[in-house]
């Protein structure tokens, strides 16, 4: 798909990439890979794959129409444990279940439950017939109200679901009515469909000084009504500033090949994805291991539908973001004024999040800002990713455009020079109707005349930002006589440094710089008996910590 024609806007939609994976899952290893006892034959139901010309002449139809970039087709199968698979009972009363599901020629395939419920103890575990990429464990904490749920997508097309149950009577709920079929654009694919050559990752020195807002950005699988799609989304804060798990997209994301709006239970499904970024300014894959799965709807306009309107979607997801994903929630401001310098932050191509810089972006429309490129263009997939203008706020979603690295034919209208349209937030905000579900300000802003709004990190309860990164670095052993260790396993942090200083302010040993998480060890061996100060200073603020030299 071309992201865009004249004034229509249409979607911009993408891949998933991957190899590593998690959905707020308790980790662990399946029972069956190491207990001896479960030597079963796992059964097998052979799905049937969809009828691939007929699916490639419909994404061709759509593509000539600068629509929906579709990735997979949803299989419907009707799977029970009561009905399918093999069950192991255990001589401590516990119980196994395993299934296999094959579909031939996929790339990638998912599961997306109508009925999903697990009792305390139980463990739920997904993983490819060669054991190389397991999902879970999913447990009760991944129950939802409404039973619908759904798992990311693993590589190929044999799958192998194993339920453990604590108690082998214990009452679950476990209705599979589908299985999605992923044909392209997945990670098994890649590198082949990475992104443009001139796209920038975000750990780029482009990053610096957008290190908060490159947090914010999640990339979006999402379960329309004919197959699954791809956009981008951002995380926004809101007056009450209690993290709320707010994700504002496009419109055009809701609305599949065929017209149709997207439902609350495919909403359950939808899965967002959470610092999927390399590590290095060259790398080309980046880890999936933090992801939620299922929102709900706040609001939107009818860009998707109508091709009129702003174009936005707002969501809540179904869970709150947890603090080792180190989330930011966007600030944002309704202010009208032309920004000049800005950035665009996105998951083109389905590939790791990228950034692109502008110097120019103007007021060409009443809804939409018009922005030209200086490093870096959007790609599909980019769709419903934040522009920020110099002061870090969130002021715009994509909606599309006509930048490409390169020019693609003569008279094709796409390059490197071309613009990109971003739907305002000051007409997100009260300008696509009167009611709550059609203005962006109930959600962020409620009653409150506030126009503008800075971001925050995290929310615990009691602790600002300062507070919180405080209590979660640590120190130890204290007091110590060789070896001084900095924990930042419980919060992460970018763009920072590190130095250890006597009484008197001085350095007392080399400093670090960097991204710091895990454990960072400094040999304090030499150092004479005292009193000393840790100095990390990150892009919030400076913390001092003490410690003593026996």
């Amino acid at each position: 798909m071309r992201k865009l024609y004249p004034i229509l806007f249409l979607g911009m939609f993408l891949c998933f990439s991957g190899n590593i994976f998690a959905q707020i899952s308790q980790g662990g290893i399946p029972l069956s890979f190491s207990d001896e006892i479960i030597t079963g034959v796992v059964p097998n139901i052979d799905v049937e794959a969809p009828d691939m010309e007929i699916i490639k002449a419909e994404d061709a139809l759509a593509n000539a129409k600068g629509m929906a970039y579709r990735i997979g087709v949803p299989a419907k199968v009707n799977i029970n444990p009561m009905s399918s698979g093999i069950w192991d009972y255990l001589p401590d009363g516990s119980a196994i279940w395993r299934l296999k599901i094959t579909s031939v020629g996929a790339e990638a395939l998912g599961l997306y439950f109508d009925d999903f419920y697990l009792p305390d103890g139980a463990k739920l575990f997904v993983y490819t017939a060669n054991k190389q990429f397991v999902l879970g464990a999913f447990t009760s904490f991944n129950n939802t109200k409404s039973g619908v749920w759904a798992t990311q997508m693993l590589p190929g097309d044999e799958i192998v679901i194993e339920m453990f149950l604590e108690n082998a009577n214990d009452d679950f709920r476990f209705d599979l009515n589908e299985i999605g079929y992923f044909y392209r654009s997945t990670l098994v694919s890649m590198p082949s469909e990475k992104s443009q050559s001139c796209e920038i990752n975000v750990i780029c020195s482009e990053g610096d000084g957008w290190r908060d807002q490159i947090r914010s950005v999640v990339k979006q699988v999402m379960r329309l009504h004919d197959g699954y799609y791809l956009c981008t989304g951002s995380l926004v804060n809101n007056v009450g500033q209690n993290c709320t798990p707010y994700v504002l997209t496009a419109d055009h994301c809701s609305v599949d090949q065929s017209g149709t709006t997207v439902s609350a239970t495919e909403l359950n499904q939808w899965v967002f994805y959470f610092n999927y970024a390399a590590s290095t300014c060259s790398g080309t894959t980046g880890s999936t291991s933090q992801s939620i799965t299922g929102c709900s709807y706040c609001a939107s306009d009818t860009y998707g539908s109508t091709s009129t309107g702003s174009d936005f979607f707002l969501v809540e997801l179904n869970n709150s973001v947890p603090t080792t994903y180190n989330p930011y929630y966007n600030g944002w401001t309704t202010a009208t004024s032309s920004p000049g310098n800005g950035v665009g932050i996105h998951h083109p191509g389905g590939d790791i999040k990228k950034i692109s810089l502008t110097s120019a972006i103007s007021n060409a429309y009443s809804t939409h800002w018009e922005v030209y490129w200086s490093d870096g263009v959007t790609e599909g997939g980019s769709s419903g990713s934040p522009l920020f203008n110099q002061s870090g706020y969130l002021i715009g979603t994509l909606t599309g455009g006509w930048s490409a690295c390169t020019v693609n034919g003569a008279g094709s209208g796409t390059g490197p020079n071309e613009p990109d349209v971003y739907g305002k937030v000051s007409s997100h905000w009260t300008s696509n109707g009167s009611t709550s579900d059609k203005q962006l300000k109930p959600w962020l802003a409620g009653t409150s005349s506030t126009t503008s709004l800075t971001g925050r990190n995290y929310c615990t309860a009691g602790l600002n930002d300062m507070d919180y990164i405080n209590a979660n670095i640590s120190t130890y052993p204290n007091p110590t006589s060789e070896e001084l260790n900095i924990d930042f396993s419980g919060y992460h942090v970018e763009n920072s440094s590190i130095q250890l200083c006597n009484m008197f302010g001085a350095n007392v040993a080399e400093s670090q710089s960097g991204d710091f998480e895990g454990t960072v060890s400094f040999d304090v061996s030499n150092l004479s008996p005292g009193v000393y100060s840790v100095i990390i200073t990150t892009d919030q603020g400076k913390l001092v910590k003490q410690f003593i030299k026996q």
